[in-house]
């Protein structure tokens, strides 16, 4: 069999296993229940290094439609900007959902920025090393106007970080399996910058610095069993 078609094959089995199994094995236990519970806003530090909250930034609400999106598919939603000695800022936001399956799953960044009519380039896939762990991750730039916004983030589903559609189809396959639901996380950071490099650089100093900082449990959480 040419390599080229083993990649669509194993996508068509996994549709058709998920398929399946939306007939047969229907999961029902949350993996989140059998995990101690947590508070975004209080577990996630303020200060760390060089960096803390900037109060004078605050986020802007999503609009009406978006919020509604967004209650469906998350539980918990932390949005950020720090600042470091030098005013220099970066923005956070982490968000929760306990029910990673077919219909609710946390949205391509890509494609929720396309969507507020941003412009996207320079995007890429790549493993990044955060806290020790290896994680998938995607680096982008969003531009709307004069508003140039460098963009990494990642997935997580369950104790997995996850990026590509294959391993996201995996994870989940494997969870349903045990009869589970899984949890998962997005965590994006993101600057104005019209040095992509730099701030993405950057970008990973501050976030590798912020994991090292919480609870190794909810790092873990955050990055992936490898941490």
């Amino acid at each position: 069999m040419k390599v080229s078609l083993v990649r669509p094959l194993i996508v068509l089995l996994l549709m058709l296993g998920a398929a399946a199994l939306s007939v047969l094995a229907v999961p029902t236990r949350l993996l989140a229940d059998s995990r101690p519970g947590f508070d975004l806003e209080s577990s996630i530090p303020k200060a760390f290094g060089d960096w803390k909250v900037d109060p004078f930034m605050i986020p802007i609400p999503p609009s009406p439609d978006q919020e509604s999106a967004m209650s469906k598919i998350y539980d918990q939603i932390l949005s950020r900007t720090y600042v470091n000695s030098k005013g220099e800022r970066i923005m956070l936001s982490i968000t929760y959902g306990s029910k990673q399956n077919q219909q609710m799953r946390a949205h391509r960044q890509e494609v929720c920025y396309s969507a507020q009519g941003f412009r996207i380039s320079q995007l890429q896939r790549l493993p990044l090393t955060v806290a020790g762990a290896t994680v998938p991750s995607a680096r982008m730039v969003a531009t709307q106007g004069q508003r140039i916004e460098p963009v990494t983030y990642w997935f997580t589903m369950g104790d997995d970080a996850v990026m590509s559609y294959l391993d996201r189809e995996l994870t989940q396959l494997r969870y349903a399996l045990a009869g589970k639901i899984p949890d998962g996380y997005l965590v994006r950071v993101s600057s104005l910058s019209s040095n992509p490099t730099e701030a993405f650089e950057q970008q990973l100093r501050f976030v590798d610095a912020l994991m090292m900082s919480v609870d190794p449990e909810l790092r873990r959480r955050f990055v992936g069993s490898s941490a």
